[in-house]
């Protein structure tokens, strides 16, 4: 009886230890499903950044849509037009000013969409770059359950 239950004993430890190692492998699945989790955190940060700067690049965009310059020409022309030579001085002035604004409101429409361009590729390239990443760890965790499959079979039909 006492041989019978030690070969038992000696049994259950043999599958303790290979149970083991199926532990080991779930546990390596689990620390890849963390990091992909982490990943996919990132991914939802950088939207969330990039949906911010769109919507400033709109606001922006409409505010210089709604600025009618030509009615604003059309005033200061007409009084110009009412007023002396002294006037008529401040009148060149604020051409010059209006030009000057019409050049930096380009140069800074310019640069906001140069930034929003260079702000999108940047997320893109990281989207991308996060995505292969996110691929190589699914293909280990299916390669990782495929194995454990395999050695769930192979232990079911007594191979191993």
């Amino acid at each position: 009886m006492e041989d019978l239950l030690q070969e038992e004993i000696v049994k259950l430890e043999e599958e303790l230890t290979k149970l083991k190692s199926a532990v080991e492998y779930i546990e390596t699945a689990k620390i890849s499903i963390e990091a992909a989790s982490k990943i996919i955190n990132t991914i939802l940060k950088l939207k969330e950044e990039f949906d911010k700067l769109a919507e400033r690049a709109i606001v922006l965009i409409d505010k210089l849509d709604k600025v009618d310059f030509p009615s604003r020409l059309e005033r200061i022309d007409s009084k110009i037009l009412s007023v002396s030579n002294e006037i008529h001085s401040l009148e060149t002035r604020m051409e010059a000013s209006n030009k000057a604004f019409s050049l930096e409101v380009k140069s800074a429409s310019k640069s906001t969409i140069s930034e929003v361009g260079n702000t999108k590729n940047d997320i893109l390239f990281h989207l991308k770059k996060q995505a292969k990443e996110i691929k190589t760890v699914q293909y280990g965790i299916i390669g990782v359950f495929v194995f454990l499959i395999v050695m769930g079979v192979l232990f079911y039909f007594k191979i191993l």
